[in-house]
């Protein structure tokens, strides 16, 4: 029996600092992370997007906080206000004049509500919050740090990745931790051949560890997921699918080709009579890889949410008429799941392996010793 496979290749643009690329809400379907200080912000519901004038946007709490603000909301007025160090910064839901303290400003685009958050233009709030702003173009995330981070990175008393986040300086013969991982990510079933640990595998320094090829796994698992994880069975195509998935999976020739293509072909089938409409991200840590078997195994966060499903235990290419290597169970709808699995990635090509690989495996998230997900909130 042959099983499933995915990945979407979609265009997006945004606006962070001066640089400028085209999307909109609901339009781009990976996950935007956003890392403050050094810690990714992790949303238990809606996610940061780029609004249709191209300005990030994010819940206006979390990340708020997380600099160190103070956030209210006047339910007469609709207005946002954030105390920061004596400084009032106001945002009215949809208008483009704020505020900071009583300096009026006049924005490109508005702060507004959406999936029952109210969602503000991080760059204003941040660097009205003192912090910068920048884009890893390549990591496809946004780093906001303060000056006090700033100053640390730069004596050395803080130490980060080359992704912009921060070393626990935890003791590990196998990771190099972070310090805004739960111990449960660590706890993963280890293999018992060609092993490589983490901390082995980036200490080679060689191209396998360059952050350009490192960047482009991770988009592959970001793009292969972006559709896995958002189906609708009233739109779900099997042409279309199948040329998604086989856009972020090594090429195999025909015949592994023709095997794939007939088994998407079985899932889209059952997606529609199963009536599945489900959405989720799937965001890699990539400098958490290591190898097993003679792969890369990356330990990716995924977050997703069933809306609708006769039976609601096989829902995704990943838990759709598994192998004895995975799990398949009943998973509630209307409510988010967060946690983590490991995603194999590999490369058909004899030369150049590091800069050509993609997603190998059709069984990543509930494989048996390998995953850990639990309820984050249900719907609004």
């Amino acid at each position: 029996m042959y099983k499933k496979i995915i990945g979407a290749m979609v265009a997006v643009s945004m606006v962070v600092g001066g640089t400028s690329v085209m999307a909109s809400p609901g339009k781009d379907l990976r996950i935007l992370p956003i890392i403050v200080n050094g810690h990714k912000v992790q949303f238990p519901d809606t996610e940061p997007y780029i609004d249709t004038n191209g300005r990030t946007m994010v819940p206006v709490r979390f990340v708020s906080e997380k600099l160190g603000g103070d956030v209210t909301w006047d339910v007469a007025t609709k207005t946002v206000g954030i105390k920061y160090k004596g400084k009032n910064i106001t945002l009215p839901v949809g208008s483009k004049t704020v505020s900071i303290d009583s300096t009026m400003i006049e924005l490109d685009t508005t702060a507004e509500m959406y999936e029952g958050r109210t969602m503000v233009p991080l760059r204003f709030v941040s660097e009205a919050m003192e912090s910068k702003v920048s884009f890893d173009q390549g990591a496809h995330s946004v780093l906001v740090s303060d000056a006090a981070f700033i100053a640390k990175v730069a004596a050395g008393t803080v130490k980060v990745t080359p992704w912009g986040r921060q070393l626990s300086g935890e003791a590990s013969t196998e990771w190099n931790k972070l310090s805004d991982l739960p111990n449960s990510f660590y706890n993963v079933k280890k293999g018992d051949k060609d092993v490589m640990t983490n901390k082995e595998y980036m200490s080679m320094k060689n191209e396998f560890t360059e952050k350009k090829w490192m960047d482009s796994w991770a988009e592959e698992i970001r793009q292969y997921y972006s559709t896995q994880l958002n189906v609708d069975y009233r739109t779900i195509t099997e042409a279309g699918f199948a040329k998604a998935i086989m856009n972020n999976m090594p090429d195999r020739g025909e015949y592994f080709n023709d095997q794939s293509s007939a088994g998407i072909k079985e899932y889209v089938r059952w997606v529609k009579k199963n009536k599945v409409i489900a959405k989720g991200y799937a965001d890699p840590e990539i400098s958490m890889v290591r190898r097993a078997y003679g792969k890369e195994f990356v330990r990716t966060y995924f977050k997703f949410m069933i809306i609708s499903a006769t039976d609601t235990s096989q829902t995704f290419q990943d838990n759709y008429n598994v192998t004895l290597a995975s799990d398949s169970f009943k998973l509630q709808k209307g409510v988010w799941y967060g946690g983590y699995s490991d995603v194999s990635v590999s490369s058909n090509y004899a030369n150049m392996q590091y800069a050509n690989y993609k997603v190998l495996s059709t069984e990543n998230m509930f494989t048996k010793g390998r995953y850990e997900y639990s309820i984050l909130t249900t719907n609004k």
